[in-house]
């Protein structure tokens, strides 16, 4: 199987294109998609707290054929942002995307 799939040749659809009867489902699979990413990436988060790793360490996930599995490396994401008083908005936001509470 994996011959036949090197052997394909992919072509971008345009989604606009398509009949509204395949347009509206694919829409949904995506908005579904991205909630899905939302969830994984908070159980990731959850995981990561409830750990207990020390500083600089973090755990990573892999799904592969329906399983979980997991490692512990090296944490080169950038530092969480400890406010001092007060923050734009902008800061706050980015905060928050950091520590993995929005997307």
């Amino acid at each position: 199987m994996a011959k036949a799939q090197s052997e394909a040749q992919w072509q971008d659809i345009d989604v606009d294109s398509l009949d509204e009867s395949l347009k509206t489902p694919y829409e949904l699979y995506k908005e579904a998609q991205r909630e899905a990413a939302k969830l994984r990436a908070a159980f990731e988060q959850d995981m990561n707290d409830a750990a207990g790793l020390p500083e600089g360490k973090k755990l990573v996930f892999g799904y592969r054929f329906g399983k979980l599995s997991a490692a512990i490396v090296d944490d080169t994401s950038k530092p969480k942002v400890r406010p001092n008083g007060k923050l734009s908005l902008g800061e706050y936001l980015k905060a928050q995307q950091l520590q993995g509470r929005i997307a």
